[in-house]
């Protein structure tokens, strides 16, 4: 097993910022805390933020997971997904993803999404060594440094400057009116679910190929609180034994926990993420 090849899809299909602060303005703005276990002694710890202003509602969710590699090496990633959304419809998309082990940075990369006519186009900032990456992105480097996650790093992307990936391009009938991404679905949408569940598209976000999967949401068993049940199926992901996440939410439309198990070639995994609590009050679903 090598959780350093399972991990990125256990990140990407669950979807687990880290700056924390009032919008001046915003209509309704809903702060909550997570934290969680996973195996390989993983420790996960997720902040969300909703906030409503301006007819546009923003998810902003970002995740810190630490996990042990063989030898007691540990595996660090950071990952943000931040997403606008207008009537429903995904507008535009930012995503920071960061892997390192141990001291070593693997990888670091930002990518940027903006919706038009033919869909969901991409613009990334990514690299592997800090004074290459520096002078390849004067304008973006103080972003290099890990402690930096969190911060709103998108408001200085265009000035990175940001380089044009048509490869990670989302276009035609991949991006369905009813598209939605991952640690959205999984912190936001999934609140919401009509009562007799949902399908939709889930778009991942910075791959090259294999960018979309399909998602379909069932009522389950919750013990008290609405529970939602997915298998999840990708090309990453085994179907037999199969994968699913389960997501259970309260009566006042909060996300009270969410567990997941994966069965990849690379090996498998299982995790349990728990509420631990929020303020303000839960920003209302999206109309479409």
């Amino acid at each position: 097993m090598t959780i350093a090849k399972l991990l990125p899809s256990a990140i990407w299909i669950v979807r687990l910022t880290l700056a924390v602060g009032a919008v001046p303005g915003a209509q309704a703005m809903e702060l909550c805390r997570f934290s969680g276990t996973t195996d390989y002694n993983g420790k996960v710890g997720v902040v969300t933020k909703v906030d409503r202003e301006a007819g546009a509602t923003t998810v902003d969710v970002a995740v810190t997971l630490t996990a042990t590699e063989f030898m007691f090496v540990p595996i660090h990633y950071l990952v943000e997904e931040r997403s606008t959304w207008r009537a429903g419809a995904l507008t535009e998309l930012s995503a920071n993803t960061r892997y390192s082990v141990g001291e070593h940075i693997v990888r670091q990369q930002w990518d940027h999404f903006l919706r038009d006519a033919t869909g969901l186009r991409g613009y990334r900032v990514e690299g592997k060594r800090g004074p290459e990456f520096a002078q390849k992105f004067p304008a973006f480097a103080r972003y290099w440094n890990p402690d930096s996650f969190g911060a709103a790093w998108w408001q200085d992307f265009a000035a990175a400057p940001p380089v044009r990936r048509a490869d990670l391009d989302l276009t035609g009938a991949d991006a369905p009116v009813n598209l939605r991404t991952p640690f959205a679905t999984a912190f936001y949408w999934v609140r919401y679910v009509p009562r007799g569940g949902a399908g939709t598209t889930i778009f991942l976000p910075g791959f090259k190929t294999y960018k979309t999967m399909q998602l379909n949401i069932a009522p389950a068993q919750g013990a008290g609180m609405e529970a939602w049940h997915a298998p999840l199926h990708y090309i990453a992901l085994s179907e037999q034994p199969a994968s699913s996440a389960t997501a259970y939410v309260t009566r006042d439309a909060r996300l009270n926990r969410l567990e997941f198990e994966l069965h990849g070639s690379a090996g498998s995994a299982r995790g349990l993420i728990k509420a631990e609590g929020c303020e303000g009050p839960a920003v209302p679903q999206v109309q479409r």
